[in-house]
């Protein structure tokens, strides 16, 4: 599940890339008047022309002293975001999606699988804001960061700190490593400030090279197979995630069947065709009495649905691919890879629900199926 998934949040995105452009409104990094420094790390980044989001933090490891505070900055995309700052200190990570519980009994679906909600220990901060090597401590996901301004860490005791996205750890990790108090300090923040410039662009070079390697590799398939392979998301283990259906468009004849694999690992993509529906939200806000909201996972669009034909009239959806497999098994997910068998002829415009706001919309993960006679 990704920040693009909350359509009913767009305005908060609106608001938060306002927020980023505001002269001022970021603390500034450097010497305080208490002798301590406030140093700057970036919490992810986009290259939008190449569609390469950039799962990191930069730099990704800075030395300061105890006493020192870090201020987690997080990119300004133009949209809502899913990323966190966690601090783990040696414990399990906790689940991004969790069963929903009312008095005991997990709450079913409409479809029948349990209901599943966005975990709040990883949507909310727990509003630490020192940080002593111990415990768990948590920005909470960067699209409902607004109203509880910068991120902002102040570390009391020596020693090497690891922490990681919370929804994205499997490749984003970063290192603090506190001195004494009054330690000769490595680097400033325009030191740091061009190392993490190199890392970004290092990034950035990694998927424009998946991208290389992939375009152009899907040739007109075997007379006797009639399957097109389409990637739904590249990148791998690396920390750049290429957002992109390659080839975006491809050509094909009516009983050709499409293959979509996503190559990205970790990052779930779906496949999805409205037909004449109208696009279903990804998750479903429910109202509190008292609290925040409950975010629901809308299982229309978590599981597969619709015939292995397509001709245009129905909505067809993978569901997510690119789960772990016990998670695969648990929902009857399809793993990497889905296929679609085309019956007519016409032009069938499809997306990714996490990565897009829609199959006509601009700058998003999508792709079109044109499909001869």
């Amino acid at each position: 599940m990704a920040a693009t998934a909350f359509p009913a949040l767009n305005q908060r995105a609106v608001a938060q890339e306002e927020h980023h452009a505001t002269p001022g409104a970021s603390p500034v990094a450097g010497p305080r008047d208490d002798g301590t420094n406030l140093w700057k790390v970036q919490v992810g980044g986009m290259d939008m022309e190449n569609q390469i989001d950039l799962h990191a933090f930069f730099p990704e490891e800075i030395t300061i002293n105890a006493g020192d505070a870090v201020h987690f900055g997080f990119a300004p995309m133009g949209m809502p975001q899913f990323h966190t700052v966690t601090f783990l200190s040696g414990e399990a990570l906790p689940q991004l999606l969790i069963p929903n519980v009312v008095d005991g009994t997990p709450v079913a679906s409409p479809e029948g699988p349990p209901q599943l909600i966005l975990n709040p220990l990883v949507a909310w901060t727990e509003g630490r804001t020192e940080y002593d090597g111990t415990g768990y401590a948590n920005s909470g996901l960067d699209v409902f960061r607004l109203e509880d301004g910068p991120y902002i860490l102040t570390f009391t005791t020596p020693g090497t700190f690891e922490y990681e996205c919370a929804v994205h750890g499997i490749v984003m990790k970063g290192t603090v490593v506190v001195q004494e108090a009054g330690a000769t300090l490595p680097n400033d923040v325009a030191a740091y400030d061009a190392m993490a410039a190199e890392q970004m662009a290092a990034v950035i070079e990694e998927g424009m090279a998946a991208i290389t390697s992939l375009e152009g590799t899907t040739a007109t398939p075997a007379a006797e197979s009639g399957t097109w392979d389409v990637t739904a998301g590249a990148g791998g283990l690396s920390q750049a995630r290429v957002m992109r259906f390659i080839p975006e468009d491809l050509t094909i004849k009516a009983g050709d069947t499409v293959r979509w694999t996503n190559r990205s690992d970790g990052e779930p993509h779906t496949v999805t065709f409205l037909g004449n529906e109208e696009p279903p939200e990804d998750v479903l806000i429910e109202p509190q009495a008292s609290g925040q909201p409950l975010f629901i996972q809308n299982m229309k669009t978590f599981l597969p649905s619709g015939s292995p034909e397509y001709d245009g009239t129905a909505y067809a959806n993978s569901g997510f691919i690119g789960l772990p497999p016990e998670v695969n098994e648990l929902f009857g997910l399809v793993g990497q890879s889905w296929e679609l068998t085309f019956t007519a002829a016409g032009e069938y415009p499809y997306y990714c629900i996490l990565h897009s706001g829609g199959p006509e919309a601009e700058g998003g993960m999508n792709g079109k199926i044109i499909v001869e006679a």
